[in-house]
């Protein structure tokens, strides 16, 4: 290639030149002609640059509250008892947190929102009408939002009063949502869950990783991509998020036991995008159900639990998840003793029959979304203040197992039952301890018309049957007092009651096993040898072999019980037990 030489003059011409042959290509059109000096060639203008990449923010996640589920105190949080057939404790299922950095936790088993403040306990509102599934916690100002979803009866929504825990609206979604702003609980997935949006719109998403921690959460603008992200904390397990108005995202988690505690991250802080004000709320109505407005007196009634007038606030909660009910025609089923019995100052009185999801009501039959009116009126039969007053008026302590051994309390021995009574609270039943059988002795305080069954250290029932139980927790001495008011007394050995007192039991039947340890069911076993005769028309098991139970005692003492049709055999005494060859179904059992 041959090089030219250029003089410093030539040199300098031609920069000039080339500067201004790239001024004019840049220069942009003008939307009106005017007249150019020197004409050139049009020029198209470039195209417009695309935006700059995100790159996407990662953020720590930092815990803010630990909660331990034991000892069962107000400040806790409750757990479903785990069940037969492996369903697994399960304890609160929804969280939200306000402007103020309130945490506010749907305790399911409780029934209760538990709102906590700079990492202590506030106060819980309770919320009884609400079905004990729901989620999606959400709070937005005064008011609080969960929905209850049933594949079978569709799904409800809630608006809230967050000071007084009043029910202000009750909507099925077959009418639309009544939320503020999406929101739904996340999900693990193959690829990713959407689960709300803040009020600049953005996308918050749950997403698997495939590497390190199983997911991670992410702030997406849809149009530019991901802005932000947060690895799921480790070890615990996910059981919500909350992306909150202004952005940001919280997270509850409870760790792999399932019982030991429950936790609260924050893992995204607020966007600047996102800060908006918080909704106006609908005005409130009241409910019409059954062509009625709420009535001024409602009465609920749970057998072995009494009766309680509902207060106002309870009363329009129940007329609330009325009016969503339908009338239905194609339903054949037999109503039973009314649960509720409504009333109005003008002398009109309606009694409500409750099977489920089914109402029956002025011979009709309607079948709606909600189903917690008896968990409504349990948890009202349950209130620490009615059974103070309930004991005021004397109290009996008995032991279930052993007919005729009880007593009246003493005036002091009821002021000590008052002080524990109050210190209780209502819970739901299913909290209560899951027993395959309950333990002896079994004990129980009976206040006039309403008898309570101790379970264990802290938990307390009322009512027996197929319907809802009202369940408390109580400050733990109450099973410490009874035993102390009554001893179990000393049982005999012809007394086949004295069999409670072994330890082991083993069964043994020909044809069967040889021998199999039976233990487990001891005191299944002993009460069904100690009912009462029954009808000599019982059937019994056909062609069953008689049975031999073995009772050890940690005396050494040993007692042989026969099982046969009819009758069983002890210490050479034959006593005749309609129906009593069923003990034979309790081999192979574990």
């Amino acid at each position: 290639m041959a090089v030219v030489r250029l003089s410093p003059m030539r040199r300098l011409g031609i920069v000039i030149a080339a500067a201004l042959v790239a001024c004019e290509s840049v220069a942009a059109p003008s939307p009106t002609p005017i007249p150019i000096p020197t004409p050139t060639a049009s020029v198209s203008p470039s195209p417009t640059a695309p935006p700059a990449p995100i790159v996407a923010r990662e953020e720590t996640p930092r815990l803010l509250l630990s909660i331990p589920y034991t000892p069962p105190t107000v400040d806790k949080l409750g757990a479903m008892a785990a069940r037969l057939g492996g369903t697994p404790p399960r304890g609160p299922s929804s969280l939200a947190v306000d402007e103020s950095d309130r945490i506010y936790v749907w305790d399911r088993a409780r029934l209760r929102v538990v709102v906590y403040g700079g990492g202590k306990f506030e106060r819980a509102i309770s919320l009884p009408y609400v079905e004990q599934e729901a989620d999606a916690l959400l709070v937005d100002g005064d008011r609080l939002y969960l929905r209850a979803v049933s594949y079978l009866s569709g799904t409800i929504e809630y608006e809230i009063d967050a000071a007084t825990g009043a029910l202000v609206r009750a909507m099925s979604t077959d009418g639309g949502s009544i939320y503020p702003r999406r929101r739904t609980t996340p999900q693990p997935s193959a690829t990713h869950d959407t689960f709300g949006a803040d009020a600049a719109k953005f996308d918050y998403r749950y997403t698997s990783t495939g590497q390190g921690p199983n997911s991670r959460y992410e702030r997406v603008d849809l149009g530019r991509g991901v802005l932000a992200y947060a690895l799921e904390p480790a070890p615990e397990k996910l059981i919500d998020a909350y992306p909150r108005a202004d952005g940001a995202l919280f997270e509850l988690a409870a760790d792999y036991g399932g019982l030991g505690s429950v936790y609260v991250y924050a893992l995204l802080p607020p966007s600047a995008a996102a800060q908006a004000p918080s909704s106006s709320p609908v005005p409130a109505t009241p409910p019409v159900a059954f062509g009625r407005p709420p009535p001024d007196r409602m009465t609920a009634t749970l057998a072995g639990a009494g009766s309680i007038d509902l207060d106002a606030r309870s009363r329009t909660a129940v007329w609330w998840l009325a009016s969503l009910v339908k009338e239905r025609t194609d339903l054949a089923v037999a109503p039973q003793e009314p649960l509720l019995v409504a009333r109005w100052n003008d002398g009109s009185r309606l009694e409500v029959v409750v099977s489920g999801g089914l109402l029956f009501a002025d011979g009709k039959t309607y079948f709606g979304p909600a189903t917690a009116y008896e968990q409504l009126a349990a948890y009202s039969l349950a209130a620490p203040a009615r059974l103070a007053e309930l004991a005021s008026r004397g109290a009996i302590v008995r032991i279930a197992d052993l007919r005729g051994v009880q007593r009246a309390l003493t005036a002091a021995e009821v002021a000590e039952l008052r002080v524990s009574l109050s210190k209780s609270f209502s819970v739901s039943e299913r909290e209560l301890p899951f027993m395959l059988e309950f333990p002896f002795p079994l004990y129980e305080i009976q206040l006039g018309d309403v008898v309570i069954r101790l379970h264990g250290d802290f938990y307390g029932s009322l009512g027996e049957g197929q319907r809802r139980i009202a369940a408390f927790v109580h400050d733990g001495t109450l099973d410490d007092l009874a035993r102390r008011w009554l001893p179990a007394p000393a049982l005999g050995v012809e007394d086949p009651r004295s069999l409670f007192l072994a330890d082991k039991v083993t069964f043994e039947q020909p044809g069967y096993f040889d021998l199999e340890d039976i233990s487990r069911w001891k005191a299944s076993l002993v009460r069904a040898l100690n009912a009462e005769p029954g009808d000599p028309g019982s059937p019994e098991p056909v062609g069953e072999p008689p049975a031999t139970l073995v009772f050890r005692f940690p005396s050494g003492r040993v007692e042989t019980v026969i099982v046969s049709p009819g009758s069983f055999s002890y210490r050479g005494r034959v006593i005749t037990l309609h129906g009593v060859m069923y003990l034979v179904y309790y081999r192979g059992v574990p």
